[in-house]
């Protein structure tokens, strides 16, 4: 190919040397290669942990929002449960709300005093141990409980009767079933003193049947 064997000699060295620094330069663009795989792996993690921090804070501050809205809602409704328990501690009427199967007791101070109920026993007062106080007060306990019996198998039913107790008094009893969202939940029963106006109502009876025409008489000129 070569005539001159100086030529051809210079031609195969110099072959060889581009041959040798081919070689030389791949493990260095092999390496090349391999980092900037890796810086691309490693930008793309960062990319996705960003989108995670980005995810979880706007979470946080949804449930925090969340938090702050519901505890704003706890602090007015205890707000109006004080308001509550100071409207019915000052009526004169004596209050039982009561959920059903004795659950969820709560009265008013009125209450307590009507049925002369001890301090040392309302941190134990359920139900049954009301009930047995309540028995032992009223003057026909056979009536009352069977008023008690009847509450209980016709919860959806407005009651009013008459107690009388064993020291005179007498209480005027309202029934009043509670639901929420329709759904019942329990009763208020309210304890009304109308002691005096039962004793009037009896006068004025025992009047009209010794003197019904002065007692009619009496009636239309007060009207």
């Amino acid at each position: 190919m070569f005539r001159n064997p100086e030529v051809a000699q210079k031609v195969f060295s110099m072959a060889q040397e581009s041959q040798g620094r081919r070689k030389a330069d791949k493990p260095a663009d092999v390496e090349a290669a391999g980092l900037t795989e890796l810086v691309n792996r490693l930008a793309q993690e960062l990319t996705e942990a960003r989108r995670a921090l980005a995810f979880a804070t706007q979470k946080l501050g949804t449930t925090s929002r969340t938090l702050e809205g519901r505890t704003q809602e706890l602090t007015e409704a205890r707000a109006a449960l004080a308001l509550l328990l100071a409207t019915l501690d000052s009526t004169t009427d004596g209050i039982l709300a009561m959920g059903y199967f004795g659950r969820a007791m709560h009265y008013n101070s009125r209450f307590i005093e009507m049925w002369r109920i001890p301090a040392d026993k309302l941190a134990e007062l359920n139900d049954s141990a009301l009930l047995a106080m309540q028995l032992a007060l009223v003057k026909n306990p056979e009536r009352f409980l069977a008023d008690v019996q009847r509450r209980k198998a016709e919860p959806d039913s407005e009651q009013f009767t008459i107690v009388e107790l064993t020291d005179g008094r007498m209480l005027e009893c309202q029934v009043m079933p509670q639901r929420v969202r329709g759904k019942r939940i329990g009763c208020v029963t309210s304890f009304r003193d109308v002691t005096e106006t039962q004793r009037l109502g009896r006068v004025i009876s025992a009047l009209e049947a010794e003197m019904p025409l002065q007692v009619a008489e009496a009636k239309a000129s007060a009207y």
